[in-house]
């Protein structure tokens, strides 16, 4: 052991430069700065190592080391990487030396990760997840804030308990959103992430400090077997691939780019720029290396090596749109098959890239290829807009079958082994089921069904030893299903567009997915996790509008989103109905007639109905055109409440409340559409506000005869979106949302002047509502960013922003909080008094 010499420094023994040494052999990134160097050498050899004594030291062996100025200072590692016996034990130690160096606050005890090293921010997950004790780390709530989003993200991967798998799911729901977030963006997203896990308590610690907290949401959109969402655009091709020893995904897009990108973390490796858009690739080994065949909109096929984006050569042939690509093995060498717009299917050797064989058969355009093993020979199996699947025989290029009776195109097709029988499965565009056909016989074995629009991509993969299905498609959701039991074993939830793309890999031996669309970020998930239970759902369609209003002398949220209203009780979430409106749900309006709740419904095809909201029930149609009914709204018609449409058709309809009355009260035509509609007060007398698509705001008196349009105020918005009506210094005023503006306008409704502007959203502005505050007058707006502001109204000025976890929809005030609809979800607000 260390022993002081003459000039001051320690005399080490070789035991004492292993205790030395030791701490370094376990650091990660750039290194351990010196401080912390010697607090891991004292926890991990029980020996009082100085700061000084580590300093001394280091001079001495500096050959060992390499020396990295970072910005928290320098830091250092050693120059060979070394072996780590009794890592566990060693990892945990490390992590709760780590832990001890956070100070506390000395009011509330909890640790002040704000003032925490940068290598305990960057790498504490690492060394928990490797000690296997990152769990309890995650039951600190700060930490989740402060941690570096990217070394979290990582070490989530590791084994955990089943306790730790809320938070865990928890922060990887909008990662992509969070982790490039201002650390009170990160704690508002990471908040309502939990509150959409039901997780009220961790919600509420999350929040603090926030001017607003959850009180409670739906967890439609989330699924624990997420593990990452890739931010940028979307994706029209996907597959996957291992490079150096890890799984890649390896996905196209129609603006030329092909991204290589790594399936743990999503850092992106390589981009490979092609001559137009990619919209079909797969990949394959070639002499060893990893390559990928990719197939553009205007008839182009490469070859790229994956390890350089070298190109190897070009497959040149096909004229058109190649919509079809895929990779297999023939003999031991690597082939690919390409198709698309000249109904042409072409084999490819691609050691040398020559055509092996030119398939004729297709009558139309051919978008699928799947492969199989039939009686011993390989074969390529393809779908297209001809209604047919069409089977060929890769050694000889013969047509073997064709599988006729698809309504419409074959977009999506998938081979496997089923009982030891190779199957294809068809998914074509004019059903939201899939079809399993056995390959030997030709014969149908199944039908799934469950999708609630067209299927357009499908990935075989085997589950717990048995051959199951992913499907996807218009409904925004990837399915899973066992095909040894044909039955649906998973849903997974989240993407905000169609999902066009599935790929299936490993990762650290677990099956792993990829999914995505044209206009849907790629997901990737862990299908073994697939099957775990989720949050609470709620709509499965994108919630459009949102109202309160009281039931039983109690506030509930009405939401219309998919085909249904909700009911939902403001203070819990308890869901008090789910009304069927039959078509998709545009926009709603709640009141209160003689004590009973009422909301005006309306949707597409011209669907709008009143229903009693107490009784859950439709008290009366509301008939029109078959046009969209985009705005509803109560207005005041001689002191009793009168529902109010307007529909694509221009024009606005006022409707009684009671039943048997077949025709509305009133009937005008507009200009233009009427967008957004809202009751007001205008020198003492009721009117009704519309805004519409030629940016111009409307009073409308519904009462008397003559000219109903009593003031017309032209706004300079390329076209009204949204508007909401307030009272300010006594007078009413409008607040207005246009097209894709970042400003919103105040109007003065008495003298049709502008009285300010809201300025400076990142984005366009979606939706606006009014809520008022003690004696101040509030608007709420959302942009397009996700982000929810408020505004004081009097001198238009910004009070508050709330980061979203996603882009929001709708909003409405109850009181002092707020009510979203976000994607598909609910989301309350508390204010934090």
């Amino acid at each position: 052991m260390a022993n002081r010499n003459g000039a001051g420094g320690p005399t080490l023994d070789s035991d004492d430069e292993a205790a030395l040494l030791r701490p370094l052999t376990f650091a990660e990134g750039a290194g351990l700065p010196l401080a912390l160097w010697a607090v891991l050498a004292r926890a991990l050899s029980d020996h009082p190592w100085t700061a000084q004594d580590v300093s001394v030291f280091r001079d001495q062996v500096g050959e060992l080391l390499v020396e990295t100025q970072t910005p928290g200072g320098v830091a250092y590692r050693l120059r060979s990487r070394r072996d780590r016996p009794g890592e566990r034990q060693t990892q945990q130690a490390i992590t709760s030396a780590l832990l001890a160096e956070v100070s506390r606050d000395g009011g509330s005890g909890h640790r002040d990760w704000s003032a925490a090293a940068p290598y305990v921010v960057d790498h504490l997950a690492t060394h928990a997840a490797a000690g296997g004790v990152l769990d309890d780390v995650l039951e600190d709530a700060e930490y989740l804030v402060h941690a570096s989003p990217r070394g979290l993200l990582r070490a989530l991967n590791a084994p955990g308990s089943t306790q730790g798998r809320v938070r865990r799911s928890i922060y990887r729901t909008s990662f992509h959103v969070h982790a490039t977030a201002t650390l009170p963006e990160r704690r508002d997203i990471l908040a309502i992430d939990a509150a959409r896990h039901g997780e009220t308590g961790l919600s509420r610690e999350l929040s603090r400090g926030r001017p607003f907290r959850p009180r409670w949401a739906t967890g439609t959109m989330i699924h624990p077997a997420l593990r990452f969402t890739r931010t940028g655009l979307g994706v029209d091709a996907a597959a996957c691939t291992v490079i150096d020893g890890r799984p890649h995904a390896v996905t196209g897009c129609y603006d030329s780019n092909v991204r290589v990108w790594d399936l743990v973390d999503g850092t992106e490796r390589l981009v490979i720029t092609e001559d137009d858009g990619v919209y079909a690739l797969d990949c394959a080994e070639i002499d060893g290396r990893p390559h990928v065949v990719t197939g553009t909109c205007s008839g182009g096929v490469r070859v790229w090596d994956l390890e350089t984006g070298a190109e190897r050569f070009a497959l040149k042939g096909h004229k058109g749109w190649i919509r079809a690509v895929g990779c297999t093995v023939i003999d031991g060498w690597p082939h690919a098959v390409t198709a698309g717009e000249d109904c042409l299917v072409r084999l490819w050797d691609l050691v040398d890239g020559s055509e092996r064989a030119r398939m004729v058969g297709h009558t139309d355009e051919v978008r699928a290829v799947a492969f199989a093993e039939v009686a011993g020979r390989p074969v390529a199996v393809t779908g297209g807009c001809d209604n047919t699947t069409r089977l060929w025989d890769l050694e000889d290029g013969v047509e073997r079958a064709v599988l006729t009776g698809h309504p419409s195109t074959v977009y999506a097709l998938a081979c496997t082994v089923i009982d030891g029988v190779p199957h294809v499965i068809i998914g074509s565009g004019g059903e939201r089921a899939v079809r399993v056909w056995c390959l030997t016989d030709g014969s149908e074995r199944a039908v799934l069904g469950g999708h609630t629009s067209w299927i357009s991509a499908m990935s075989c993969v085997d589950l717990g030893g048995r051959p199951h299905l992913l499907t996807a498609g218009g409904d925004c959701t990837v399915r899973v299903w066992d095909l040894t039991e044909d039955t649906e074993r998973a849903v997974l939830t989240g993407h905000q567009g169609r999902v066009e793309v599935l790929a299936c890999t490993e990762v650290g031996g677990r099956p792993y997915a990829v999914s995505g669309g044209h206009s849907a970020s790629p997901r990737v998930w862990d299908l073994g996790d697939a099957a775990l239970p989720t949050p609470r759902e709620g709509h499965t369609g994108t919630v459009q509008a949102v109202g309160v209003v009281k039931i039983d002398r109690r506030p509930h949220v009405v939401t219309g989103g998919d085909t249904t209203i909700r009911v939902w009780d403001l203070a819990d979430g308890a869901e008090r109905h789910t009304l069927s409106h039959g078509h998709r749900v545009e926009a709603l309006a709640c009141t209160t007639v003689d004590g009973s709740p009422y909301a005006a419904v309306g949707g597409c095809c011209g669907a709008a109905r009143i229903w009693d909201l107490a009784a859950g029930t439709a008290v009366r149609n509301l008939p029109g055109p078959d046009h969209r009914v985009d705005a509803v709204a109560w207005a005041d018609v001689n002191g009793r409440p009168h529902a109010v449409t307007s529909d694509q058709d221009r024009t606005v309809r006022v409707w009684e409340l009671g039943e048997g009355v077949e025709h509305p009260l009133l009937t005008d035509r507009t200009r233009s559409a009427v967008r957004a509609m809202e009751p007001v007060t205008v020198d003492g007398r009721p009117h009704l506000l519309t805004g519409s698509e030629d940016a111009a705001l409307r009073l409308w008196r519904l009462t008397g005869k003559g000219r109903r349009v009593t003031a017309t105020i032209h706004t300079g918005h390329h076209w009204i979106r949204a508007l909401a009506a307030t009272d300010l210094d006594g007078r009413p005023h409008a607040v207005t949302v246009g097209a894709n503006d970042t400003a919103v306008q105040v109007w003065d409704l008495t003298d049709g002047t502008l009285r300010s502007t809201l300025p400076g959203h990142p984005s366009g502005v979606v939706t606006v509502a009014c809520a008022m505050r003690d004696d101040r007058r509030d608007a709420i707006t959302l942009d397009g960013s996700g982000t929810v502001h408020v505004w004081n109204l009097a001198p238009a000025l910004l009070r508050e922003k709330i980061a979203l976890p996603a882009r929001a929809q709708c909003v409405t005030a109850a009181g002092p909080d707020l009510v979203i609809g976000m994607g598909d979800d609910v989301v309350v607000l508390d204010r934090d008094h």
